[in-house]
């Protein structure tokens, strides 16, 4: 096959999965398992995975989620959005982060797709808003949101649920306070956002090691720490 920059590459060598020795019955993978099972596999067999996490006090990005959420009449916080705005504007201001790894160098993405995490049910999907930095902030909250309840009612189209560049995954709404996630194919980076425990929070990312190091993966969690100051939202 072809990588997105044109270069050939071997086709993988096919697993050979044991049988199970104890009797059971098969129930074959719905569409969503089958995706998230060559997630798995990629991230497995092809990144060199790393993660790297830091606290930090969350109070100014929930003061800014309810100031905007006021300001724009919202009925629901946007904080998570808000958060994955912030980090489409940096996949920009440093490419390599919304990149991937062919087998002659580095492939630079020509736009970010944002890929967000989203549990709808017992199925979990990644929906992914495409060429997201070219969005203003209030946009981007609107299209996102949009996304997630297509997501939440199972139609999503394959456009809007691949092709993830960069990706933002939180666990929060069940009061998780660590996670580890799964790189989503092709890519360098998913931020793991998580909730507070006793007024600290914790945020982290899953990264390919072969495309950045854990400096670079800090420096980008040490600035989704600060939600914009105002006049700066893009």
């Amino acid at each position: 096959g072809l990588t997105g920059g044109g270069q050939a590459v071997a086709a993988a060598p096919v697993a050979v999965w044991a049988a199970p020795d104890v009797p059971g019955e098969l129930v074959s993978f719905t569409p969503e398992q089958k995706g998230m099972a060559r997630t798995v596999t990629w991230h497995r067999d092809e990144a060199a995975a790393g993660y790297v996490e830091l606290a930090y006090d969350p109070t100014p990005w929930d003061e800014y989620a309810v100031e905007y959420q006021k300001a724009n009449g919202l009925m629901m916080n946007p904080l998570l959005s808000l958060l994955a705005y912030r980090l489409a504007r940096l996949a920009v201001e440093t490419p390599r982060l919304n990149a991937t790894v062919v087998p002659k160098g580095t492939y630079l993405y020509g736009q970010v797709n944002l890929g967000f995490t989203v549990q709808a049910g017992q199925s979990l999907y990644v929906a992914v808003l495409r060429d997201a930095a070219r969005l203003a902030e209030a946009d981007f909250v609107k299209e996102l949101g949009s996304l997630q309840r297509a997501a939440m009612k199972h139609q999503l189209s394959p456009e809007q649920s691949s092709g993830a560049t960069v990706a933002f995954t939180s666990m929060a709404r069940w009061k998780v306070t660590r996670h580890i996630p799964i790189l989503p194919p092709n890519t360098g980076l998913i931020v793991a956002h998580t909730a507070p425990l006793h007024g600290v929070a914790t945020i982290g990312a899953s990264y390919d090691h072969r495309l950045l190091t854990g400096f670079d993966v800090v420096q980008v969690l040490q600035a989704l720490t600060q939600p914009p100051t105002k006049g700066t939202e893009c």
